[in-house]
């Protein structure tokens, strides 16, 4: 279970610096719509599922709707960040615990 937690904090962590990277990039390009689009749901205030869901899906709608902002550097950063949160969306949130009955 610690294994699960901290690979699943290391996980969380990797998808904030790529969030950071993206948005120092959109900054410095002045991309206003892909920034609007990620400071909709980052920084996130928690790791909950919902969060994590909620930043897939609101990248997704940027990829979707507004191709035309992204340059190849950020559809390959995007890509990275859908596949970390695939990761994270994938795994229950929290492991189920085992039952000490006896």
């Amino acid at each position: 279970m610690v294994s699960y937690l901290l690979d699943r904090k290391v996980r969380v962590e990797e998808v904030n610096t790529i969030c950071l990277r993206l948005f120092d990039a959109w900054c410095e390009t002045r991309s206003v719509t892909p920034l609007i689009y990620l400071m909709h749901c980052w920084p996130m205030s928690d790791s909950c599922s919902g969060a994590i869901r909620r930043l897939r899906e609101t990248m997704v709608d940027l990829r979707r709707y507004h191709p035309d902002t992204l340059d190849v550097y950020t559809e390959t950063t995007l890509s990275e960040l859908a596949d970390c949160l695939d990761e994270l969306i994938d795994r229950p949130e929290v492991p189920a615990r085992l039952s000490l009955a006896s």
